[in-house]
């Protein structure tokens, strides 16, 4: 795994972020003609959880397989990288939408966790006017409540030690603290950070963070997917489907 992934600006084509997909790629295949998605010049980015819960989560291996699809880990992929393993809570999993995995052939079940295993915590993005965008699931991993992107940086990638690197991992992964406490503050260092795990009704910024699991797995929810230069946001709502 690579803790941190980072990509140059796109020349040819415009780039955009999408919430958590929660194995519901064919709600995401519409989304993506709603945009007028060309697969030869643009690129998406998603938060994580691509999986649990939908009904097309053993189609994963073939979006990531795309060159113009890339995803930070999630909580969700977490839990199943743990579990086929052999050091996570299965009954959990299975509980929380991940119970699709265990009806695989163990081969196909380890194929996948290698796959998920390879995804970066961080992702860096660069635009064409200079700006830089940082994504990560739950929250960005600050340690000693230091504000800036390049300390969370610093322990996600091991920098600070052992400890703080848990710690940050935990944190990129499951951190709910910014939003329950209505976190205004701003990350030095980044322009601009988008993250999912927290369901919110609608896209919501908080500083310079912006939440945008609209809760595509829920039937009043919807799957949300942001145009990073223009900050536009297009959604396709669960009941389309």
């Amino acid at each position: 795994m690579h803790a941190i992934q980072s990509f140059p600006p796109n020349t040819i084509g415009r780039d955009f972020v999408v919430g958590d997909i929660h194995g519901h790629f064919k709600l995401f295949e519409s989304l993506l003609k709603k945009t007028a998605f060309d697969k030869a010049l643009d690129r998406v980015f998603s938060v994580g959880d691509l999986i649990d819960r939908g009904p097309d989560s053993i189609d994963v291996l073939d979006w990531l397989q795309q060159p113009w699809f890339h995803a930070v880990r999630g909580n969700h992929e977490q839990m199943l990288i743990d579990c086929i393993s052999g050091n996570g809570d299965t009954a959990r999993h299975s509980r929380n939408g991940g119970a699709w995995i265990y009806e695989l052939p163990g081969a196909l079940q380890q194929n996948i966790s290698n796959a998920l295993q390879t995804l970066p915590l961080i992702m860096e993005i660069e635009l064409l006017d200079g700006r830089k965008i940082g994504i990560v699931h739950a929250e960005t991993p600050l340690i000693d409540d230091t504000p800036t992107w390049q300390n969370a940086k610093n322990a996600i990638t091991g920098r600070l030690g052992e400890i703080h690197q848990q710690s940050a991992l935990t944190k990129a992964l499951y951190a709910r603290n910014k939003i329950e406490h209505q976190d205004e503050i701003i990350i030095q260092g980044i322009d601009h950070i988008y993250v999912g795990h927290s369901t919110v009704a609608s896209v919501t910024r908080l500083g310079n963070t912006t939440y945008l699991d609209t809760g595509c797995s829920f039937d009043d929810g919807a799957l949300t997917l942001i145009e990073l230069s223009t900050q536009t946001a297009v959604n396709v709502a669960m009941h389309t489907r």
